[in-house]
């Protein structure tokens, strides 16, 4: 029989034993989701193809780059309030527009190239695949390189379906292999350039276009906005594909391969249709969609709504999960496969493992986004009680 020395000392050897299998747990364990406080509301949000990194832009003219694990990467300002951000491929380029016309390009690690101005404020910003030219939605569509270079610009020409004089671009999409540009326009045009400017097709809408976008090698365009009507047009433009909606759409997003189309509306439906076919499914929210994103093949779809609820849905459109970010939702974006999505709801910047419910206890939350996160619970705690015991026991046997 042991001796209550030799008790103490094997239960101590299991404790330092289960230790030593929870450390490696504990200290590898990826939180579902990380929010960060911007210090100012988040107006747009992007993230690389892989997920890595997510990009926001506030209307205190902040840019914050957070990495998947909540960490800040880095912070800089612009001139003025933020209005649109886009990202290149995995990160090598950042973009953002102000409400005052500025237009700035950063590096990886949060240098600036460069600095320009556009007429207007800039609405939306579209990288090609390559990273090489950026098209800017300002009251022109603008065509820079990663130079800085005005490649040319374009004016949307005055039109009477807005009633508006003189328009301005609302939406603006690059396909990925950068040799088309769609754009679209408060006075409801739809425009498909090359990559030289030259118009290949327009179409029109019966109201403001309020967004675009195009396949990922433009076979496939679609368009909505305030007239309550979806179109989708192919490369080489004609008689669309319309089909009525019945409530303004607010956000669009079209899968790479052009096989999905997803449109958040006033009311709070989402819904998915396949181009030139029909609605797949609809889903109904509480509040309007400003944001959607779907991504590269339809696996994953994004929304979020004015209520302050970022969803997750399946290809089917079956639920995967909802969470409640206590703010209006500004901005959702998905990574190319889906595994990861940035959102932005108030002052708050947050990134989601996809394949996880979001758990709010284990979230890793920073004041600001210039403070560390703090370190999430759970398996660590454990640890700690654990070595604690462990100490308390070795303390033991030296007293005896």
């Amino acid at each position: 029989m042991l001796s209550r020395a030799g008790l103490t000392m094997k239960r101590t050897l299991l404790i330092i034993a289960l230790i030593a299998a929870l450390v490696p747990a504990a200290a590898g364990a990826e939180a579902s989701y990380h929010g960060v406080s911007t210090g100012g509301v988040v107006n747009d949000v992007a993230i690389t193809a892989d997920g890595r990194y997510m990009v926001a832009g506030t209307g205190g003219g902040e840019i914050v780059c957070l990495h998947r694990d909540g960490t800040v990467a880095w912070n800089v300002s612009a001139p003025g309030t933020v209005t649109a951000v886009a990202v290149a491929g995995s990160g090598d380029y950042v973009a953002a527009g102000t409400v005052g016309g500025d237009v700035l390009l950063f590096d990886g690690v949060g240098g600036r190239y460069w600095t320009k101005s556009v007429a207007g404020s800039v609405r939306d910003l579209a990288f090609a695949g390559d990273g090489r030219s950026l098209a800017v939605a300002g009251d022109r569509i603008v065509l820079f390189t990663n130079l800085g270079k005005e490649e040319w610009t374009r004016a949307v020409q005055t039109g009477t379906r807005s009633g508006e004089t003189p328009p301005h671009v609302t939406s603006v999409a690059f396909t990925s292999d950068g040799k088309f540009i769609a754009a679209g326009s408060s006075n409801g045009a739809i425009l498909f350039m090359n990559r030289a400017g030259n118009l290949i097709w327009e179409g029109l809408a019966r109201g403001a276009v309020t967004a675009v976008d195009a396949s990922r090698d433009g076979s496939v365009v679609a368009a909505g906005g305030r007239d309550r009507a979806l179109q989708v047009y192919g490369r080489a433009g004609g008689l669309p594909w319309a089909l009525p909606t019945g409530a303004p759409i607010l956000a669009l997003a079209l899968s790479g391969d052009g096989r999905f189309v997803v449109v958040g509306k006033e009311g709070g439906d989402v819904e998915c249709y396949r181009p030139n076919d029909a609605l797949i499914w609809k889903n109904r929210t509480e509040s309007n969609v400003p944001a959607v994103d779907v991504s590269r093949r339809g696996e994953a779809v994004a929304a979020g709504n004015a209520g302050g609820t970022v969803y997750l849905w399946n290809s089917n459109g079956d639920v995967r999960w909802s969470f409640d970010a206590d703010a209006a939702v500004s901005a959702v974006a998905l990574s190319e496969n889906g595994d990861y999505l940035a959102a932005g709801a108030g002052e708050r910047a947050f990134i989601f493992r996809t394949a996880d419910e979001p758990v709010t206890a284990a979230a890793e939350e920073t004041e600001n986004a210039t403070t560390a996160p703090t370190q999430a619970g759970g398996a660590g705690a454990l640890v700690g009680l654990l070595a604690g015991a462990a100490a308390g026991a070795v303390s033991r046997l030296r007293r005896r």
